[in-house]
């Protein structure tokens, strides 16, 4: 895997999160309202409809230009390579709430769960069809200078976009998707919260989730899942 990671990505987190401060001092509405908006990019189409719901477990099917492209909004969410997401999320389900588990909260403790999934081990066997394509090499190989890519382009535009089109929207997705598991975790068993169905997309029906992995929509307020459906038509 990639040496630099965990650490770098780790460092990326850090900064992302310190960004927070100058967001609330001195961004417009506007520049919230563009957070938001690259939130539900990368998070949405990201995250839950790409690296979660069509990489993971293969639920629905895209044409590859829709595929990449969503895999890039997923990129600039900081939560690390299509290849590290899916190995480490197929072990969750395969090993969910036992010490092979690698971010339960009961075994790992709930800051290690939220904060150093980072720091999970990733066993390439479950990412075993991703390690096929030369898109997902390459964005694993170069997940870090693609995002310093984005940086810059958002720099040159204007040095403050970097914050609100980049590092605020992925410190939200990194407190919003951790907290699916070391929230809905809970108690030695998993559960639906309707905070984080509303918050993360349709992901907060994680129960519904682990009672059928192979689901493209969750339940009735899934975001993800209805525009699955929208493509899927």
């Amino acid at each position: 895997m990639i040496p630099k990671t965990p650490y770098t990505l780790l460092s990326f987190q850090i900064i992302a999160h310190l960004s927070i401060i100058p967001m609330i001092l001195y961004a417009t509405w506007w520049q919230w309202g563009i957070s938001i908006f690259v939130y539900f990019l990368s998070g949405c189409f990201g995250m839950t409809m790409t690296y979660h719901r069509l990489l993971s477990h293969n639920s629905w099917e895209v044409n590859k230009s829709l595929k990449y492209l969503f895999t890039l909004f997923a990129t600039i969410g900081l939560t690390g390579s299509a290849i590290s997401w899916v190995s480490v999320h197929r072990q969750h389900h395969a090993y969910s709430d036992t010490k092979d588990d690698p971010h339960s909260p009961i075994y790992k403790g709930w800051f290690r769960a939220h904060y150093l999934s980072m720091f999970s081990t990733v066993k390439l066997k479950f990412a075993a069809r991703l390690l096929k394509d030369k898109f997902f090499l390459f964005q694993h190989k170069f997940y870090f200078e693609i995002n310093l890519v984005y940086a810059a382009i958002l720099f040159m535009c204007s040095p403050f976009s970097v914050i609100y089109a980049w590092l605020v929207p992925a410190a939200i997705l990194w407190n919003t998707g951790s907290s699916i598991v070391s929230l809905s975790h809970r108690n030695e068993t998993v559960h639906n919260d309707l905070p984080l169905i509303l918050l993360v997309w349709g992901e907060g029906y994680h129960l519904n989730h682990h009672n059928n992995p192979s689901l493209w929509k969750f339940g009735k307020w899934d975001i993800g899942g209805f525009f699955i459906g929208l493509f899927k038509k």
